[in-house]
């Protein structure tokens, strides 16, 4: 079975469809993404369609019978397996989530896409939790102002 991801305004995944091999494959059966969006397109009325791997994430290939990273790495496709409301990013050929929020649900400007991974990251490392605040009911969140006033700050410690 073959995954494929409809793709609508600014490259967002409006849908994840499963395709048949046989209706991906070339006559000598090799398969072919092309094959698979003509078919999809015949079908479906809509001509945005990239093909997306189930067994992908964060760059990583999974075994699907054992979930264990894969010794062979070849398979891993796209970043991320694709989701509804996830973006296509055609400049690098991946599938990621939108721009993370902060706690103040302001858009995490400061953080950097990982092209490999498909994965924003903050400039700074969040900072491990221990197990008394994890029982206090607290966590760490991204506040941007904070970082954006002082960038060797960012984290900050609140209740859930």
């Amino acid at each position: 079975m073959a995954h494929y991801a409809k793709l609508g305004l600014d490259n967002i995944v409006t849908a994840v469809v499963v395709v048949d091999n046989i209706n991906c494959m070339t006559p000598g059966g090799i398969e072919s993404e092309e094959i698979g969006i003509a078919f999809l397109t015949k079908n479906h009325g809509h001509d945005l369609w990239r093909k997306c791997s189930y067994n992908t994430r964060e760059g990583v290939y999974y075994d699907p019978e054992t979930n264990e990273p894969a010794a062979d790495q070849s398979k891993a496709f796209r970043a991320n397996y694709a989701g509804t409301g996830m973006y296509y990013n055609s400049e690098h050929d991946i599938f990621h989530a939108a721009r993370p929020v902060d706690k103040n649900q302001v858009s995490c400007a400061s953080w950097t896409l990982n092209t490999t991974t498909g994965v924003w990251e903050p400039p700074i490392t969040r900072p491990e939790i221990t197990m008394e605040q994890r029982g206090d009911g607290l966590t760490y969140r991204w506040d941007e102002a904070a970082y954006q006033a002082d960038n060797t700050e960012g984290w900050v410690l609140e209740n859930w």
